[in-house]
C-alpha cells in the first residue's frame, strides 16, 4: 500500500498554523475577558458618576429652595411690617425694602392696592394714596376685565433710579394670576416666568426669564381694620441670577445646570441655564423638584464629559492594558515554546516579504515623482496663461501712450490725476492689508482714551473733508456723551473714523448724512460690564443677505469700490476691537438706517496715562 506524499507548501502551511492557533486562542481568550472587565469597570464608574449627578441636583435645589424661603420670608417680613401699622408712607416703605436689597436677582418690590374700576374710585384713591404716601404718584388705570385695577403705590427698584410708582398691574396677565391666586388663599404665590419690564429694552441674549413672588396684606391684628385685605406686596426676582447665585461654583464648572417652571409638565419654560466650561456629556439629566409657592419648579443636571471622566477614572484603561498586556505576555511565551524549528524559516520569509514591500514601496515612490512632475507642470503652464494676459495689456498701454500723439495737457492732467487716484487706491489698501495682517500681533500702549475727544475730532476730520461740497450736502455729525476707556489711542480712532466715514459715504443720494456717536452700560456685576459705542446714520441701510458678512474682508458691494473703498475697512473695525477684548456688530434702526456698535470692556483708568488728542491724514478709509 503506498501513500501520497504531502506537498511542502502544505507541510509548511500546517507547521505554521500550528504555531499560531494556540497563542492565538489565549491571547484572544485573555482580550475578552479584559475588554469584559474594563466595560464592568467602567459600568461602575458612570453609575457612581449617575448617583453623584443626582446628589448634586438633590443639593442644588436644597439651596435653591433655602433662597426661596429666603424670599418668602423677606416678603412676609415686608407685608407684616405694612400690616402693622395703620398707614405706611414712602419713607418707611423704602426703609424696610432696603433691608432686602443683599437678595440675588431681586430687582424690585412693590406694595398693591386694588381700586374699583370706576373714574371716581380712581381718583379718590389717587388723592389718598398721595396723601399716605408724600409722593406726587398719579394713578394709570389700563383696561382691565377684574372689575378692579391693581395700582403700584410703592416702589422699590435695587440698583435703579427708575420707578413704576401708579401703574396698573392689572395690565400684566402672569401677574394678575398669581396676586389672585395669593388673594384667595390667603398665602404667597409664586407667577409664571416673564421677561420683566425693566428687561424689554435689552438686547434678546440680555434678557433672564423673572418670576414674582407675591403675598397678601391684611390688615394687623391691633389695627381698626384687623383681618381685612389692603393689598399685595410682591418682588421680582431675575430667575437666572438666582440660579447662578444658589449654585455651588463648583457644580457650576462641571456641569449643565437648567431649572425648569415645570408647573404645566406638558409645556415647561427654561428659567435659567449655568453653561460649564465643558461639552456636556451623553449621561441623562438628573432632575430635583423645588416648590416655590405655587408652582413647581424642576433643576436638571448634567454632568460635562471631563466630570464623568474624572469620575469613571483609568480603571477601565488600566484594566484593559495590564490585562491586554498579559495576556499578550502569555501567548508570546506560548509562541516562542512552540515556535522551534518553525523560527528560522519565518525569519526567512518575513525576509523576503520585507524585500518585496521595500520594491514595491520603490515603485509607489518613483509613480508619485513623475506624477508630482506632472502637475508642477500644469501649475507653471496656469501660472503662464494668467500672467501672460496683465503683461500684454500694459504693453499695449504703453504702445498706445507713445503712438498718440494728439494729446492736450488737459488730457495728460485727467490721465495723471486717474492714475494718482489708483495710485492712493493701491497705497491705502497696501496700508490696510499690513495693518489687517499686524494688529493681531502687534503690541498695545494702553491710555485712558477720552472716546467724546477722540468722537469730536472724528467729526472735525469729516467735516474737513467735506468742506468742498455744497453747505446742504455736507454731513451733519452729532457726538454725544461719550466714555473714557482703556485702550491704544490709534486704534479706537481709527475704528471710529472708519465707522463714521461708512456711514458718510453712504448717505442717501443728493442727501447730507446725518450721523450721530453715543454710548450705553451694558452687562452685569455678574458677566461684566461693557460699554456699547454706537454710530447711528440715516443712511440706505444694509441688505439682509450681506449684514452677516459685512465685516468680512473684501465683502463690499462693488458700488463702493467706486466710491473709494478696498472693502478692507469695516473688517479692520472686527480686528481691532476683538484685539482690545471687545465684540462689533450692526443692527437696523427703527427709523432708517443702520447702527454699527462696537463695545470695549469696563476697566478703570487709575494709574494710565491720558491719551494726547491728535489728528489722523485727513484721507478717506471707506469699507
Amino acid at each position: 500500500m503506498t501513500s501520497t506524499p504531502v506537498p511542502a507548501a502544505g507541510r509548511g502551511f500546517r507547521r505554521r498554523a500550528a504555531v499560531v492557533v494556540l497563542p492565538l486562542v489565549v491571547l484572544l481568550a485573555g482580550a475578552g475577558t479584559s475588554v469584559a472587565i474594563a466595560v464592568e469597570t467602567r459600568s461602575g464608574g458612570l453609575e457612581r458618576a449617575d448617583r453623584l449627578a443626582q446628589a448634586v441636583a438633590d443639593e442644588e435645589a436644597g439651596a435653591l429652595g433655602d433662597a426661596v424661603r429666603d424670599y418668602s420670608s423677606a416678603l412676609d417680613a415686608l407685608g407684616a411690617g405694612i400690616a402693622n401699622q395703620p398707614a405706611i408712607d414712602d419713607a418707611q416703605f423704602q426703609a424696610l425694602s432696603a433691608m432686602a436689597d443683599t437678595l440675588p436677582g431681586l430687582s424690585s418690590l412693590s406694595y398693591t392696592v386694588p381700586v374699583d374700576d370706576t373714574a371716581q374710585a380712581v381718583a379718590a384713591a389717587q388723592e389718598r394714596l398721595r396723601a399716605q404716601f408724600g409722593t406726587p404718584v398719579t394713578l394709570k388705570p389700563a383696561q382691565t376685565e377684574l372689575g378692579e385695577h391693581r395700582f403700584i403705590a410703592a416702589y422699590h427698584g435695587v440698583g435703579t433710579r427708575e420707578t413704576l410708582r401708579g401703574a396698573d398691574a392689572a395690565a400684566l396677565p402672569t401677574v394678575v394670576a398669581a396676586a389672585t391666586a395669593a388673594r384667595s388663599s390667603g398665602k404667597l404665590a409664586v407667577s409664571a416666568p416673564y421677561v420683566l419690564l425693566a428687561d424689554r429694552g435689552l438686547p434678546v441674549a440680555e434678557q433672564q426669564q423673572s418670576v414674582v413672588f407675591t403675598a397678601p396684606v391684611v390688615g394687623g391684628r391691633d389695627q381698626a381694620d384687623a383681618g381685612e385685605f389692603r393689598g399685595w406686596v410682591s418682588g421680582a426676582f431675575r430667575a437666572g441670577t438666582v440660579l447662578e447665585a444658589s449654585t455651588d461654583r463648583d457644580t457650576s464648572r462641571s456641569a449643565h445646570v437648567q431649572l425648569w417652571d415645570a408647573t404645566d409638565p406638558a409645556q415647561p419654560v427654561l428659567l435659567g441655564s449655568l453653561d460649564p466650561e465643558g461639552t456636556d456629556s451623553d449621561r441623562p439629566a438628573r432632575t430635583a423638584s423645588v416648590i416655590a409657592g405655587n408652582r413647581r419648579w424642576t433643576l436638571s443636571v448634567v454632568p460635562t464629559a471631563q466630570a464623568v471622566t474624572d469620575e469613571v477614572g483609568d480603571g477601565p484603561l488600566v484594566a484593559l492594558v495590564v490585562g491586554g498586556g498579559l495576556s499578550l505576555l502569555l501567548a508570546a511565551l506560548l509562541f516562542s515554546v512552540t515556535a522551534g524549528r518553525e523560527r528560522a524559516q519565518r525569519k526567512v520569509e518575513q525576509a523576503t516579504a520585507d524585500l518585496a514591500q521595500e520594491v514595491a514601496l520603490r515603485s509607489r515612490s518613483e509613480e508619485a515623482l513623475r506624477t508630482r512632475e506632472s502637475e508642477l507642470g500644469a501649475y507653471t503652464t496656469v501660472v503662464a496663461d494668467r500672467l501672460r494676459l496683465p503683461l500684454s495689456r500694459l504693453s499695449a498701454l504703453s504702445d498706445a501712450a507713445r503712438e498718440t500723439g494728439a494729446w492736450t495737457a488737459a488730457d495728460w492732467h485727467e490721465r495723471l490725476d486717474g492714475v494718482d487716484r489708483r495710485l492712493d487706491r493701491a497705497r491705502r489698501l497696501v496700508d490696510d492689508l499690513l495693518l489687517y495682517a499686524q494688529v493681531s500681533e502687534m503690541a498695545l500702549t494702553e491710555r485712558a482714551v477720552d472716546l467724546f475727544a477722540t468722537g469730536t475730532l472724528v467729526a472735525d476730520e469729516q467735516e474737513a473733508l467735506s468742506a468742498h461740497l455744497p453747505v446742504e450736502l455736507q454731513p451733519r455729525i452729532e457726538v454725544g456723551p461719550l466714555p473714557e476707556v482703556v485702550g491704544e489711542p490709534w486704534l479706537l480712532h481709527q475704528v471710529l473714523a472708519r465707522l463714521v466715514d461708512n456711514a458718510v459715504v453712504h448717505a442717501p443720494p443728493g442727501q447730507p448724512a446725518v450721523v450721530s456717536l453715543g454710548a450705553e452700560l451694558t452687562g452685569s456685576r455678574f458677566r461684566g460690564e461693557v460699554w456699547r459705542i454706537e454710530v447711528r446714520d440715516r443712511g440706505l441701510g444694509v441688505p439682509a443677505d450681506r449684514r452677516a458678512t459685512v465685516f468680512e474682508p473684501f465683502a463690499g458691494e462693488p458700488a463702493d469700490v467706486e466710491l473709494g473703498g478696498n472693502h478692507l475697512s469695516l473688517a479692520l473695525c472686527r480686528r481691532i476691537v476683538m484685539r482690545l477684548g471687545g465684540d462689533v456688530g450692526l443692527e437696523d434702526d427703527p427709523r432708517g438706517g443702520s447702527v454699527f456698535w462696537f463695545t470695549l470692556p469696563v476697566r478703570s483708568t487709575t494709574g494710565l496715562g491720558a491719551a494726547a488728542i491728535t489728528s489722523a491724514p485727513l484721507v478717506p478709509v471707506l469699507g
